[in-house]
């Protein structure tokens, strides 16, 4: 064979070659680009605070029925200390997290490009839990009374500050006591008359003691609570994964307040190490978590709530002045009303 027929062939199986490929594009070219058409997913790290916990169950649930999946997504579960999650969400080491409110105003005032982009709580998490048969039956009563705290700053005092705002009492008008994480020990010894808790579990623990009564802050003024955090470089560079999460993300809340014992059993996956008395604790924590996510909007957050946080904030000494720009600090364009 000679050499012009040899190119002949190899031009003749080259032409072969580039039209398989473009038949091959063709069947596949209208589909979404999305790495999870060809079976490949996108790899994110969620940070969230304390450890594996069945306050998490939205995302275990979202895990475990594929709603992430659904997304393209392949999601890995990563805790630690707020403010070291916060920091590496603010470079871009991690994307998104589960990170309080008035910690993204703390960061935005330190220019931390942190963007808060779905409400995780609905109703904030904390409140004021005193033994039933006490005198203290509103806020309004706990002028002169002694009452712990875990520590003079993060959610708890901020929330405390914000509510004695909202009755016309100060910090000053009360004993406070900060004690660590020591609240149900303190309030089962009665060392204090009233104690500032998370109201989703820190009251069953002293349930053990006495009988209590618990007094919502969400009863009385509106926070911003836990929320899903991204960063300024992820929403301009890729809004889809920040949608496609905070879809994802609310797929697992409405799901977990609709079928709470099925996603207490996928909870169950994740938390592994319960006794059997924290199996019937743990389930009751859970009872309590879902009045804390349900809402007419899941993940819509309302500037009113900013506004409030910001300025408790500044009540409490932690921020000196109001941002330049508040709403930067959190949108609801990912957030979707449904049908």
């Amino acid at each position: 064979m000679n050499n012009r027929n040899r190119g002949l062939i190899v031009i003749f199986i080259l032409l072969i070659l580039v039209g398989l490929v473009a038949g091959s594009f063709l069947l596949t070219g209208d589909e979404d680009d999305d790495d999870s058409d060809n079976g490949d997913l996108t790899e994110v790290t969620l940070f969230m605070t304390f450890i594996p916990n069945v306050q998490f169950a939205p995302i275990y649930v979202a895990i475990d029925n594929g709603y992430f999946e659904d997304e393209g997504l392949a999601v890995t579960i990563e805790h630690g200390g707020e403010p070291d999650g916060l920091d590496r969400i603010a470079v871009n080491d991690l994307q998104f997290g589960i990170i309080s409110g008035e910690q993204v105003i703390l960061a935005r005032n330190a220019e931390k490009p942190v963007v808060y982009v779905m409400e995780w709580y609905e109703r904030f998490p904390v409140g004021i839990v005193v033994p039933a048969d006490s005198e203290i039956e509103a806020p309004g009563d706990l002028a002169g009374r002694n009452v712990s705290i875990s520590f003079l700053e993060g959610a708890s005092y901020m929330g405390l500050r914000a509510m004695l705002g909202a009755v016309d009492l100060a910090e000053e008008d009360l004993e406070l006591e900060p004690v660590g994480f020591t609240a149900p020990a303190v309030m089962c010894e009665r060392q204090v008359e009233a104690a500032v808790v998370y109201i989703a579990n820190e009251p069953l623990q002293i349930e053990e003691c006495f009988a209590v009564r618990v007094i919502e802050f969400s009863d009385y003024i509106q926070l911003v609570s836990n929320g899903l955090v991204t960063n300024e470089q992820t929403i301009e560079n890729n809004p889809q994964l920040v949608e496609k999460m905070v879809r994802a993300v609310t797929r697992g809340i409405q799901f977990t307040v609709d079928n709470p014992d099925e996603a207490f059993d996928i909870s169950l996956k994740f938390v592994t190490d319960l006794s059997e008395d924290q199996y019937d604790v743990q389930r009751e924590v859970l009872n309590r978590s879902i009045p804390l996510w349900e809402a007419d909007v899941v993940g819509q957050t309302s500037p009113e709530a900013w506004e409030t946080t910001q300025q408790a904030l500044i009540d409490a000494g932690l921020l000196d002045e109001p941002l330049e720009n508040l709403e930067a600090a959190y949108t609801n364009e990912f957030v979707t009303e449904g049908e």
